[in-house]
């Protein structure tokens, strides 16, 4: 951890309703220095999504405040988290990243439109020479620049977008279960540049439904239960169990869940 840098994120008193009775997220304190790994556990549907959305300007908290790079984000926050750098893998990449009829090439340049655009067009050639790079420096063999990726198996689609999002360097990266669909290998490499992301300074949250994965990659993992930050726990000083009984009860040593 870099403590001489802004935390990449930072979430104060988050507050979430769709209009339900219980918050999506209720009153979430979180931190994620620059150069650490917060992992996030949780039984699905206690917050993660809203979460992940909240992060990253693309759901406008109903109460709190959140902050990239020691900034709080703006009105329309997803542009303001693009543009302080922010990448993230999504959930569901078919439902949210995925345009059908647009290939990989097209992909890519969505990713960082400012980058590949030349006067009133795009830099095909720029984006193509690009995608070689980064298949080659992520090893992650993505599909050929020309295929649409609509038509991919659903591993090869999150191959795209973690090549998208783990290309490059940046300050906050969000992963939200970054190896489904993909095979040990291509898994294994994917932990490895989540790590490297931080090893370059980057501050990243990895929501994931794997403990192991969890407790082998994260320097703290924050648990959700029913939308709270039941607990912050280090790898070290926990285990499975303990991590169980937050996620089911949202206390250790509780019987039922609340």
């Amino acid at each position: 951890m870099d403590h001489d840098r802004p935390a990449a994120l930072e979430l104060h008193g988050v507050t979430v309703r769709h209009g339900r009775e219980r918050p999506a997220l209720d009153q979430v304190d979180l931190t994620v220095e620059a150069g650490e790994l917060v992992g996030v556990a949780g039984i699905s549907g206690n917050g993660q999504r809203e979460l992940f959305e909240v992060a990253l300007g693309l759901l406008a908290p109903t109460a709190g405040t959140v902050r990239i790079t020691g900034s709080d984000l703006k009105a329309g926050g997803v542009r303001d988290a693009i543009a302080r750098g922010a990448s993230n893998v999504p959930e569901d990449p078919v439902e949210d990243a995925v345009v059908p009829g647009l290939t990989v090439a097209e992909h890519m340049a969505l990713g960082d439109l400012g980058r590949f655009r030349r006067r009133l067009g795009i830099d095909w050639k720029g984006v193509r020479d690009e995608l070689v790079v980064l298949d080659e420096h992520t090893g992650l063999s993505v599909a050929a620049a020309d295929r649409k990726v609509s038509t991919l198996s659903g591993g090869n689609i999150q191959r795209v977008m973690l090549v998208r999002a783990l290309g490059h360097d940046h300050p906050l990266v969000v992963a939200a279960y970054p190896s489904r669909g993909l095979d040990i290998a291509t898994t294994r490499r994917t932990q490895e540049l989540l790590l490297e992301q931080c090893a370059g300074g980057a501050g990243v949250l990895l929501i994931s439904e794997d403990l192991d994965e969890l407790l082998e990659l994260s320097d703290r993992i924050a648990v959700l239960h029913h939308g709270r930050v039941a607990g912050v726990v280090t790898p070290g000083a926990t285990d499975q169990y303990e991590i169980g009984q937050l996620m089911l009860n949202g206390r250790v040593g509780k019987e039922t869940a609340a």
